[in-house]
Formats: structure tokens, C-alpha cells, sequence
């Protein structure tokens, strides 16, 4: 029988009672003594570790001013409640919830399916009880996770490309009512 931190069939080195670990490292184990590191190999926070977060953060700063200095996103005119949109769209991301409670009662497309849908994704892997961890040999997780996602994405593009006036169906090469 081989053993299972060394068997090569396996991605993982795994342990018994099905604990697995990040890796087998060979050597002796501690005889209690702790190491302590040389001050050559120790690097320390400040100034190392805290000045490349903050080069990080003023590059990220200084992208996000140059974008928005070339690309003008102007507001809208001053909200009118007397005078809704036709039709009244939620913003992309929330497309997909919007077009399941047009074709499903609110109770059910807004509250049970939403929640059915994170308690499914969560419970998949107790569901799903493969010891692999290699995405090549889940295909069970895989398979339904790209079903899901591909469902969603189908229901966020018809709900913000496809839909109309009174939520009606319109081509959108032909009329477009979405944002830009």
C-alpha cells in the first residue's frame, strides 16, 4: 500500500482521517528549540513593507485621476418623480434579478431563488464530496458552477440589452434602452 503523504497520483499530499496539507517538507521535526532568524534574513515593516503600499496606493490613485480626467462622466438632469423612465431599468449588476421577477411571482424570483442560489453554491462542496482539489477533476462543482454562471449572465444580458418599453422584447441593434 502506498503512502498516502507520498502517493503520486495525488495533488495534494493528504493525511490521515482526510486532512489534507499544503505541502511535505523534508527534514528533521523541531526538537523544541526554536530558530531564531539572523538579522540579515528578518525584513521589517517600516520602511520595507508600508513604503511599497503606499508606492501601490498612489499608483492606483494616479490612475484612477487620469482616467477620470479623460473620460467625462457627466449626471444626469435632476430626478422628476412625476416622470419615470420607460422603461425603468435596475442597474446592470441587478439585471438578472429584475428580469427573474418579471417572469416569476416577487416572493419567489426576489427572496426564494436568490437564496436558494447561495445556499446550493455553499452547500456544493459537502455536496460534491471528491477528495481532489485539481479544477480538472471536480466536474461536478464545475459543471454546475458554470451552468449557474452562464444562466446569470443569459438573464443579465436580456434583462439590460434586451428589454423596452412596458418591458417589452426590442432587438438592440434596432432600439436601444440601456445605459452607456
Amino acid at each position: 500500500m502506498a503512502d498516502p503523504t507520498t502517493d503520486p497520483g495525488r495533488t495534494q499530499p493528504q493525511l490521515a482521517a482526510g486532512r489534507r496539507v499544503l505541502g511535505i517538507v523534508p527534514g528533521t521535526p523541531a526538537t523544541g528549540t526554536r530558530k531564531e532568524p539572523d538579522r540579515d534574513e528578518m525584513v521589517m515593516v517600516w520602511p520595507h513593507l508600508l513604503v511599497r503600499h503606499a508606492v501601490a496606493a498612489l499608483a492606483v490613485l494616479a490612475v484612477v485621476l487620469v482616467l477620470a480626467v479623460l473620460f467625462d462622466a457627466p449626471l444626469r438632469e435632476i430626478a422628476n418623480p412625476t416622470n419615470t423612465p420607460n422603461p425603468e431599468k435596475a442597474p446592470w449588476y441587478f439585471a438578472a434579478l429584475q428580469e427573474l421577477l418579471s417572469l416569476f411571482h416577487p416572493q419567489v424570483a426576489g427572496v426564494l431563488v436568490p437564496t436558494a442560489i447561495l445556499v446550493g453554491l455553499a452547500a456544493l462542496p459537502y455536496i460534491d464530496r471528491n477528495p481532489e482539489t485539481s479544477p480538472g477533476r471536480r466536474k461536478v462543482v464545475v459543471a454546475t458552477f458554470t451552468i449557474f454562471l452562464v444562466l446569470w449572465v443569459v438573464l443579465t444580458v436580456i434583462g439590460f440589452a434586451f428589454r423596452g418599453p412596458n418591458w417589452d422584447w426590442v432587438w438592440p441593434w434596432v432600439e436601444w434602452h440601456g445605459e452607456l
